[in-house]
Order: structure tokens, then C-alpha cells, then sequence
């Protein structure tokens, strides 16, 4: 399929680098973090906008600015009450209400340069990968945020995107570097379910069972089935430097940030066979 031919729910423009986009399992609405700027620079340029549920933009920079103390945000989640982004060095955390600071996981005494991606298993628990370092990290937010080393190693090659397999809470890695799709399980052992692609960004799951992958370089989302384990066909291609895309399980929806694009869209995989 391509983009052009493709059932989109909503195209919106105008945003700074999207990186990650996110929904609120409760009403719908989305979250999207902007870069604005180089992916490393603490500039303080960062943001999030928010969406309605019927996708039209509510507040360009819902959080931002000096108060939020924003500078690369990248990975999204919403999880309760807060939305959660990593933001070079730390995961932060927000009041989706509000839009107020809640919590700050400072990841710099592990020696973290870029992270980058993060997902939630049902416990709430997440997890934060840092692509240039080949870690991933387990953030507790029951025992007072606290951060550890989930796992390390250069066969993670260098992780980028996160998600949680909602059948057995394994989770699930797209590679930047190796180009693989992995799936680490609860005894740490790390199983390749897809090698051979390139530059992957994004990863998430459908209502069917199918694992959906973003290529960043090439332009192209993937779809995987019987969660990654499956036959491989492209879902959408003529992207532009498709980023974190996320899935709205409840509206069967994918959401697609072009980061140089400056644009989100959503396009309906309804018609798409499991």
C-alpha cells in the first residue's frame, strides 16, 4: 500500500521534528514530542503538542518552555495520569491535566548518551533504551522511579524503538544499528524474529496479533505477522523519515511521525488481514 493510496483518519502539519507519538488509552486524544532542534542538543527547544481524539491539534506546546525544562524529547507513553518522554539523559515525567512536571529519572550515572525509545508493561513498570550505548534500562515508578539495567549488550544493535508483546509481556526491539526485530523474554534471552532490514525506528503491536516497524531511511512501515514470527509485507512506503510510530488499538489506526517531515497522520489498517 502506499502513503498516497492509504486511509488516513488525519494528516496534521506544522510540528518541529516529531519524534514519538503517543495515546491516551482514556480519551483518545495524542501526544506527540518535537525535537526542534538536533537530537542532542540540550537547547531547551523541546515540546509536546496535543491532539483531540478526532485528530485536530488542541495546543501546539502543551509542555514546553523553561518550566518543563524540555530538550530532545523523544519516546512517548501515556501511563495513567502522566505522559512520560525520555529526553536525552533522563525520562520525565508530566500531569497530562496540567501539563506540570511529576517525576525526573536522571539516567546519568550510568553513563547514557541517547535515549531513545520507552514502553510499559501492564505493572507499569517501563523500559528506556539507549541506542548509542547498546542498554536497555527497567524504570520502577512503584518503588520511587527506580532505575536499573535491564539489559547489554552489542547484540541489541543499538536499540531504538520499544514495545511490550501484549500476549506474553516479552519485549519487543527494533534495531537502528543491526536491523533486526528482537524479542527479549522474562529470562533475558533474546530471540531475532526479523533480520535483514535497515534503520528501524518505531515498533508496535495490533489487536490482531500483527507487529508493525518503522524504516526510518527507507521511507517504509512493515508488517509483521503472528507477532513478528509471521510473513513480512510492506504496510505503507513514499514515507518521509517515518520516526516512533504507535498504534491505536482502540480505533485500529497507525500513527506515523515524520521527523523531517514535520507531520503526524494516522492511517487506518481496518482492511488489513491478520
Amino acid at each position: 500500500m502506499s502513503w498516497i493510496s492509504a486511509a488516513l483518519a488525519f494528516a496534521l502539519s506544522n510540528f518541529e521534528t516529531p519524534e514519538s507519538v503517543a495515546v491516551d488509552p482514556e480519551d483518545g486524544s495524542y501526544y506527540v514530542s518535537n525535537v526542534n532542534g538536533e537530537p542532542l542538543a540540550k537547547d531547551g527547544n523541546g515540546y509536546i503538542s496535543k491532539i483531540n481524539a478526532e485528530g485536530s491539534v488542541v495546543i501546539q506546546k502543551f509542555i514546553g518552555g523553561k518550566d518543563a525544562s524540555l530538550n530532545a524529547p523523544k519516546g512517548i507513553l501515556v501511563s495513567g495520569k502522566n505522559i512520560f518522554v525520555t529526553d536525552i539523559h533522563a525520562v520525565k515525567g508530566f500531569d497530562k491535566a496540567t501539563g506540570k512536571i511529576t517525576a525526573l529519572v536522571d539516567l546519568s550515572r550510568f553513563g547514557v548518551r541517547f535515549l531513545n525509545d520507552i514502553a510499559a508493561e501492564p505493572s507499569g513498570a517501563m523500559f528506556v533504551s539507549d541506542t548509542m550505548t547498546n542498554r536497555i534500562f527497567r524504570i520502577d515508578p512503584s518503588n520511587h522511579y527506580e532505575a536499573k539495567l535491564f539489559y547489554g549488550g552489542k547484540e541489541l544493535g543499538s536499540p531504538n524503538g520499544l514495545a511490550v508483546n501484549p500476549k506474553n509481556r516479552h519485549l519487543l526491539v527494533a534495531t537502528w544499528g543491526s536491523g533486526e526485530v528482537l524479542e527479549i523474554d522474562r529470562w533475558k534471552k533474546i530471540h531475532v524474529l526479523k533480520r535483514g532490514l535497515q534503520n528501524l525506528d518505531g515498533i508496535d503491536v495490533d489487536n490482531r496479533g500483527n507487529l508493525y516497524v518503522s524504516a526510518f531511511e527507507r521511507g517504509e512501515v512493515y508488517r509483521i505477522s503472528n507477532l513478528g514470527r509471521g510473513a513480512l509485507v510492506t504496510a505503507l512506503s513514499g514515507l518521509v523519515t517515518p520516526a516512533d510510530i504507535s498504534y491505536d488499538r482502540k480505533k485500529d489506526e497507525l500513527l506515523v511521525p515524520s521527523f523531517k517531515g514535520h507531520t503526524v497522520s494516522s492511517v487506518s489498517q481496518k482492511t488489513q488481514a491478520g
